[in-house]
C-alpha cells in the first residue's frame, strides 16, 4: 500500500509539474500518460519474445548457432523454439535468404548447448502437432569431436513432410476418393474382428521385437550407410527389368518351373556327378600342379617374346597401308574364284588318282632310281683293273655320255648328193702299238722292234738307279 501511495504521489507531482510548464490541465496530462503507458504495455506484450531474448543475452550465458535449410518453412523470428533432446534450449532470432535459394536461420541457445552437439550436428524443422501448428528447430548431436561453431550445412538439415503435402503429392480426385474408401474399408475390418486381431498382434509383438531387431540389424550389412540402400536399389532395378514387358515375369517363372522339373527328373545323374566331383577336383588340382612348371616357362618365354611382339606391332602398323590396296584385288578375285570352283571340283578326283600314282612311284621304282641307277650315272668314268688309267679323265658317266652323243651326232651330220653318211677318222698314239695297257716310252718301242738289245732298257734303268743311290 505504501508503494502504491508513493507511486500515486509521484504521478501527481509529475502531472502537476508538466501542467505548470505546458499550461494543460492535470486531467488531460494524466489521460495522455495512461495512453502512452497502454501502448508501451501492448508493444512489450507483442514483442515479449524479442525482449526476453535481448534480456537473456545481457543477463545470462547464451551463444549463437546458424543452420542452412533448403527453403523458408514457417519459422518466426524470436517465437519459434529451439529444442535439443525434446528440451527447449533457445529460440530463433533471424531468418534470411541466401543467394542459392536456401534459408539461413540464426538461433540463440544456452551457452552449454555447444558442448552437447558434437563435431557434425544436424537440424530439422518439426511441427509441434501431427497436422501442423507451431514449428520448432530440433537439434541432433552428431560426430565424436567438439562443435567448432560453424554453420550447419544444408546437407545436414531437413524439412517436415506433412499430411497435406502427402495428399497433394497423391493428387487427383480419384486418388483421394480411393483413400477415403480404403479408410472406410479399414473401419469395417476393425468392426468385423480386426480389432481383436490387432490386439493379438500387439500382445505377441514384444516377443518378436528382439528377433526382428537382429534381422533388421543384419539387413543393414557390414556397411550400414550403404549396403541396405544398394540392396534396395538393386532390387528396384531387378523388379524394373522383370516388369519391363508384360508377361515377362510369368515366362520367367514358367521357364524356372520347367528347369526345376528337368533337374528333378535328372536328380540321380546329377547326384552321381556331384558324388564324383571331389575326385574330379582332385585330378584337376593335380593337373594344375603339373601345369605350373609349364606356365612358369611360358611366363619367362612371354617376357622374352614381348620385345618381338612390340616390333611386330610396328610391322603390322606399316603393313596395314600395304594391305589396303589389296582389298580391291581381292574383290576382283571373287568372280575368278567363283568361276574356278567347278574346275577345282573336277580336279579333286584327279588329285586323288595322282596321289595313288605318286604312292606307287615312291615305292620300289624310286628306290631303284635312287640306288644303282643314280650311282652308275653319277660315277666317274675311268678304267679299273687292267683298264686302270684308260678311259676318260675322271668325268662322270652322264658327262661322257653327253660327249658321246654329241660326237655321234657330229659324225652322222654329213650329207652329199647320194644322201647322208658318217665319217670316221683313224689315229695313232704312243700306246697304240702296245694296245690298251700301260703306255711305253720310245726306248721300250726301240727294244720291241730290235733296235736296242733286249733287256738294255731295264739294265740302264737299274744302273741309273744305283748311281743315284750312290751319289
Amino acid at each position: 500500500m505504501k508503494i502504491a501511495s508513493s507511486m500515486t504521489k509521484a504521478v501527481n507531482s509529475t502531472t502537476a509539474s508538466i501542467a505548470s510548464r505546458t499550461g494543460m490541465s492535470q486531467r488531460a496530462i494524466g489521460g495522455l500518460l495512461i495512453l502512452v503507458a497502454f501502448f508501451g504495455f501492448m508493444f512489450a506484450l507483442y514483442n515479449k519474445e524479442r525482449i526476453g531474448n535481448v534480456a537473456s543475452r545481457v543477463f545470462t550465458d547464451t551463444t549463437t548457432i546458424e543452420a542452412e535449410f533448403p527453403r523458408a518453412y514457417k519459422l518466426r523470428d524470436h517465437k519459434s523454439d529451439v529444442k535439443l533432446g525434446g528440451v527447449i534450449v533457445g529460440s530463433t532470432t533471424d531468418g534470411r535468404p541466401s543467394g542459392d535459394g536456401t534459408l539461413i536461420v540464426t538461433m540463440q541457445v544456452d551457452g552449454d548447448v555447444r558442448d552437447k552437439l558434437g563435431s557434425a550436428p544436424s537440424a530439422s524443422i518439426r511441427p509441434t502437432l501431427l497436422l501442423g501448428g507451431n514449428y520448432y528447430v530440433d537439434l541432433q548431436p552428431g560426430g565424436r569431436g567438439e562443435y567448432d561453431g560453424s554453420r550447419i550445412p544444408v546437407e545436414r538439415t531437413s524439412l517436415p513432410v506433412e499430411l497435406d503435402r502427402v495428399l497433394d503429392a497423391v493428387g487427383g480426385k480419384e486418388a483421394k476418393t480411393g483413400i477415403r474408401a480404403s479408410i472406410r474399408q479399414f473401419d469395417r475390418v476393425l468392426e468385423q474382428g480386426g480389432t481383436e486381431a490387432i490386439r493379438d498382434v500387439l500382445r505377441n509383438a514384444p516377443a518378436t521385437l528382439d528377433p526382428a531387431t537382429k534381422v533388421l540389424r543384419g539387413a543393414l550389412g557390414t556397411r550400414p550407410n550403404r549396403d541396405l540402400s544398394e540392396l534396395v536399389t538393386g532390387m528396384h532395378a531387378t523388379g524394373k527389368v522383370l516388369t519391363a514387358r508384360s508377361g515377362q515375369l510369368q515366362e520367367i517363372i514358367t521357364s524356372l518351373r520347367a528347369s526345376t522339373a528337368s533337374l528333378a527328373a535328372g536328380s540321380e545323374p546329377l547326384a552321381a556327378s556331384v558324388g564324383t566331383l571331389p575326385e574330379t577336383l582332385r585330378v584337376t588340382r593335380a593337373g594344375l600342379a603339373d601345369l605350373r612348371p609349364t606356365l612358369r616357362k611360358l611366363s619367362s618365354t612371354a617376357d622374352e617374346f614381348r620385345p618381338a611382339v612390340n616390333e611386330l606391332d610396328g610391322m603390322l602398323a606399316k603393313l596395314n597401308p600395304v594391305l589396303k590396296p589389296t582389298l580391291g584385288l581381292l574383290n576382283d578375285l571373287k568372280p575368278t574364284l567363283d568361276e574356278a570352283r567347278p574346275l577345282v571340283r573336277r580336279l579333286v578326283p584327279a588329285t586323288s588318282k595322282a596321289t595313288g600314282v605318286l604312292s606307287d612311284v615312291t615305292g620300289p621304282v624310286l628306290n631303284r632310281v635312287e640306288g644303282p641307277i643314280s650311282d652308275t650315272v653319277l660315277s666317274p668314268w675311268s678304267g679299273k683293273g687292267r683298264y686302270a688309267g684308260g678311259g676318260a679323265s675322271g668325268n662322270r658317266l652322264y658327262v661322257e655320255l653327253g660327249y658321246l652323243f654329241s660326237r655321234g651326232a657330229d659324225a652322222l651330220s654329213w650329207n652329199d648328193g647320194s644322201g647322208g653318211h658318217s665319217r670316221l677318222a683313224a689315229g695313232i698314239a704312243p700306246n697304240s702299238v702296245s694296245g690298251i695297257g700301260q703306255p711305253l716310252d720310245m726306248r721300250q718301242y726301240l727294244e720291241m722292234v730290235g733296235a736296242l738289245p733286249p733287256g738294255s732298257v731295264s739294265q740302264n734303268d737299274q744302273r741309273g738307279a744305283d748311281d743315284d743311290s750312290g751319289n
